[in-house]
């Protein structure tokens, strides 16, 4: 029953930083968006577009079922906010104009993403840093992919031609794998390299940082619950003094009464 409870009231949909992550990827795909439509783009940059508009509405998907798992009256949050976050999570595929709605609706899941958060400034630092490398992990991703092919497309000697060739080349670098299929040959290329290798290495850091805090967090939880525990037994030992205190008084006036 208490596992129950504790996933009712999850901490982490409910902190900003969660709110905050969301927030990130309703800007993320929005700029997507005006991309492909005011923007000419090639096919192997729409590709990559396309593939992380994706990742982003399956992220949607995912947050719609698990706050329509912990709503108290689940028919009023669909009625009120649920509607707008499954509409959210639709992928804009071409064949189907809703899509394109969805894409737009996401500008309020973003004001409501923004009330949230004044709503609730508390939560600690290793949420917000996790919420960070991940919105850099897929924004650098989208960048790091339409830039590469910028540089490489088309040029003689090169190995990444197309999108599907870049984010492969864009995750093998960030995660400093290295397996050397497709490499930078020109300047501009190498540089953008350089620049993922670098952000790979914090990026990865603070993951790793993370999974050591939740590893720590069992021990520092219990010590939490046995502080509160001795707080909750010297109120009672100072209720208990005040009552015997009050209760000599009392004996010591009836004394000195004649």
């Amino acid at each position: 029953m208490s596992r129950i409870e504790k996933f009712k009231n999850p901490t982490i949909i409910n902190s900003p930083a969660y709110e905050l992550f969301i927030l990130g990827l309703c800007i993320l795909a929005l700029v997507i968006f005006a991309e492909e439509m005011f923007f000419p783009v090639s096919s192997d940059i729409l590709y990559v577009l396309q593939t992380v508009d994706f990742l982003i509405c399956m992220v949607f998907l995912v947050d719609f079922a698990l706050r329509l798992m912990i709503a108290e009256n689940r028919m009023k949050y669909l009625l009120t906010w649920g509607w707008l976050d499954l509409l959210s999570s639709i992928p804009a595929i071409e064949y189907f104009r809703i899509g394109r709605l969805a894409r737009v609706l996401r500008i309020l899941k973003g004001i409501r993403t923004i009330r949230n958060l004044a709503n609730r400034m508390s939560a600690s630092r290793s949420e917000f840093a996790l919420s960070l490398a991940t919105l850099v992990t897929v924004t650098t991703v989208l960048t790091g992919s339409v830039a590469v092919l910028v540089f490489e497309r088309g040029v003689q000697g090169s190995s990444i031609h197309d999108g599907k060739d870049a984010i492969w080349w864009v995750v093998v670098t960030m995660t400093t794998v290295g397996y050397g299929d497709y490499v930078p040959v020109t300047a501009g290329g190498r540089a953008v390299a350089m620049v993922l290798m670098t952000l790979g290495v914090a990026i990865f850091a603070t993951y790793t940082g993370y999974v050591a805090t939740m590893l720590l967090e069992p021990g520092e939880t219990q010590q939490n619950e046995e502080l509160d525990q001795i707080r909750l037994e010297l109120q009672e030992i100072r209720l208990e003094m005040k009552e015997l205190n009050s209760s000599l008084r009392s004996g010591n006036n009836s004394r000195q009464e004649p």
